[in-house]
């Protein structure tokens, strides 16, 4: 019988994935027939990356996988079956979670590929590996809070518990909770950059009368808190005034809070409570990074 040109079309897609790989890498199996043509289409010409958002981050962030045409790249090897070290690995899930889901990308690519698509697919493969991304704790994780219920709503949580641990881990005096608190040394790195902030450099003003933490909606929703979120608000601005770096970047209050801003706007001193939670969590994520190196 004589074959349409829809199915010798899809056998000549199927050939060309088979010639180049693509079907006998686990990422190739996990992304559709349509993406990995696009991996395949890319000319490289850059259009993307000169459009992007966040590209200006990689003058800050060494890691070419935040722009999108490299990215790009990185997937297609990846998905070819050329070995990339647990490094590439790490700095290609970095990278494709640095985007802002804007749609520059996608709307400017000459060659039609749906790149916004292909960031999100690639990003939650990644994820599944079991590598923590700390960037998934940030504000750019709106877009997949968003998307929850199209994806793998049973594993949405497990990522975002490794990351949260992962931060912990490097904290140990959030570590062993029973155990006496020492006052270590004032950490002068951590304390002259809360102070060198404009957004936190007020933290020491904070008299502990634990207005932030009595009108937060998230320590209400809880019966103990204290056992779900760690260190209150109030006890988090107390640690930070005294230096101790572990208690306030290790907890999980830092990552529940809800930025509605009640605790800011309530404080009778005018200490920005949730600016500093932000930059808290700064500190934090870049503090485990660099240990991690």
């Amino acid at each position: 019988m004589k074959q349409s040109f829809s199915q010798t079309i899809q056998q000549w897609l199927k050939a060309l994935i088979h010639f180049r790989g693509f079907s006998k890498t686990w990422m190739g199996k996990n992304l559709s027939m349509i993406q990995l043509m696009e991996l395949d289409a890319c000319t490289h010409c850059a259009m993307c990356t000169s459009h992007c958002s966040v590209a200006i981050a990689y003058e800050g962030i060494a890691n070419i996988n935040i722009l999108p045409s490299e990215k790009i790249a990185s997937i297609r090897a990846l998905a070819s079956g050329i070995p990339l070290t647990e490094k590439e690995i790490r700095d290609l899930q970095e990278g494709v979670y640095l985007c802002t889901n804007c749609y520059r990308c996608t709307v400017v690519c000459p060659v039609g590929i749906n790149l916004q698509e292909v960031w999100n697919q690639v990003r939650e493969l990644l994820l599944q590996r079991g590598i923590p991304e700390l960037s998934i704790l940030s504000p750019l994780s709106y877009y997949r809070g968003l998307m929850r219920r199209e994806g793998d709503s049973e594993n949405y949580e497990k990522p975002l518990t490794q990351a949260k641990r992962e931060i912990q881990a490097q904290c140990e005096a959030m570590i062993n909770k029973e155990a006496l608190l020492p006052l270590p040394p004032i950490d002068p790195s951590f304390t002259r950059g809360l102070g060198l902030s404009a957004q936190s450099k007020n933290y020491s003003f904070c008299f502990g009368c634990q207005t932030c933490t009595t009108v937060c909606p998230v320590v209400s929703h809880y019966e103990n808190p204290q056992e779900v979120l760690g260190l209150l608000p109030h006890q988090i601005m107390h640690a930070a005034g005294l230096g101790l770096k572990d208690l306030a970047i290790g907890s999980n209050m830092l990552w529940d809070c809800l930025t509605c801003y009640r605790c800011q706007e309530q404080c009778p001193r005018g200490v920005p409570v949730t600016d500093i939670l932000y930059e808290l969590k700064t500190i934090a994520i870049k503090s485990t990074k660099e240990k991690k190196l």
